[in-house]
């Protein structure tokens, strides 16, 4: 009974998932003129959401409503095209939020190029889906391919025991590109933080000396001590504002990379702890084995809805005005930076205003 339910649960809870992808993704094509949300990124994590919803929800009740006898016969049928949907999907949230990484190095080194524009964003996803595809499709015609078999619970191979050598990669290696991204996206936050509050600047005071340091501000012409008795200018004020703006875009940013990191990992870290703790795992009672593999297989569905709604202001205010709700007074577009880059025209108007006061540093 307890199993019964957890499978209605998750039949349902995609459902739900695909209806808030949906959505968002005809919210974001409404306000595809707004300049201030990264339209490319949103469209294709929403169409990503739509998709692993989809066929999650597609497996379940198709368990559901089919005999064992006619469920076997379905995966022998259509059982490798639907994995290969749901596969594609997951994959490809995890490459784009590479791409979303580079994009904001580029940005914070060269923060006026042109590599990371809307178009190209969409032709850059096109290739990583299009390379995605071909690396799932090859294992798909093959002796090997992958089944999701949702009376087990299990991805089966065609070969089992051994599967083809690309899958084998892609389930080793896949839960790197989470982790790797989190932490240089927080290694970024860290080096705008000591852009803008001077800490590579006082650091080499420590180091290099009080008198070498303003020898080397006169030769540059640049002055680390302000006037005795002056009065804050205009463009001091603009700095301080920006700071305390670039400052809770940065704590929201941590925690919007902290957010993707997890949710692009439970599936891989649980396999990997079941891997590691295989006794242990087989030991546990079976409603506790089900109900984690199904907390895993959930959590990728869920991951927009936490990112663009719980954790970004921006985009539940966009989404709340696009369905007519209330909104929040307090919601902005400088509360909360959406996942990915800032836009190419906002970061050049921060970083003209960081260069008029002297303190130039990129946003994103």
């Amino acid at each position: 009974m307890t199993n019964m339910i957890m499978t209605y649960m998750a039949s349902v809870f995609p459902v739900a998932c695909l209806i808030f992808n949906a959505i968002l993704l005809a919210a974001i094509i409404s306000n595809r003129k707004n300049s201030t949300l990264p339209l490319a990124y949103i469209t294709v994590m929403s169409t990503n959401g739509i998709i692993i919803s989809l066929f999650i929800s597609l497996h379940m009740l198709i368990y559901l409503v089919l005999s064992d006898e006619t469920y076997a016969v379905y995966l022998v049928k259509w059982g490798r095209e639907t994995t290969l949907g749901g596969t594609f999907s997951y994959l490809n949230y995890l490459l784009v939020s590479v791409l979303m990484t580079v994009n904001r190095v580029v940005v914070v080194i060269r923060p006026f190029n042109e590599l990371f524009t809307h178009k190209r964003i969409f032709v850059y996803c096109g290739i990583i889906a299009i390379l995605m595809f071909i690396s799932l499709f090859i294992p798909y015609i093959s002796p090997c391919f992958i089944v999701f078999n949702a009376r087990k619970l299990a991805f089966e191979s065609g070969c089992a025991p051994g599967r083809h050598a690309i899958t084998v990669f892609q389930n080793t290696y896949a839960i790197i590109l989470p982790f790797s991204c989190m932490f240089v996206n927080l290694g970024l936050i860290f080096h705008l933080k000591c852009v803008r509050n001077n800490w590579y600047k006082k650091s080499l005071l420590l180091i290099c000396g009080s008198e070498l340091m303003k020898q080397r501000d006169l030769n540059t012409g640049i002055y680390s001590e302000k006037p005795n008795g002056t009065e804050p200018t205009t463009g001091a004020i603009q700095s301080a504002t920006m700071s305390k703006i670039q400052a809770r875009r940065d704590f929201i940013m941590m925690k919007q990379t902290i957010v993707v990191a997890v949710y692009l990992s439970i599936y891989e870290l649980g396999s990997l702890v079941v891997k590691l703790a295989p006794n242990f795992f087989m030991s546990l009672p079976q409603n506790v084995k089900d109900g984690y593999f199904y907390f895993r297989l959930e959590s990728v569905p869920l991951m927009n809805f936490i990112i663009y709604y719980v954790e970004t202001g921006s985009t539940r205010k966009m989404l709340r005005r696009f369905l007519n709700f209330k909104t929040d007074s307090s919601d902005s577009v400088f509360n909360a930076t959406a996942v990915g880059p800032a836009p190419r025209t906002l970061t050049r108007t921060l970083t003209a205003t960081h260069s008029r006061s002297r303190t130039a540093s990129p946003i994103n």
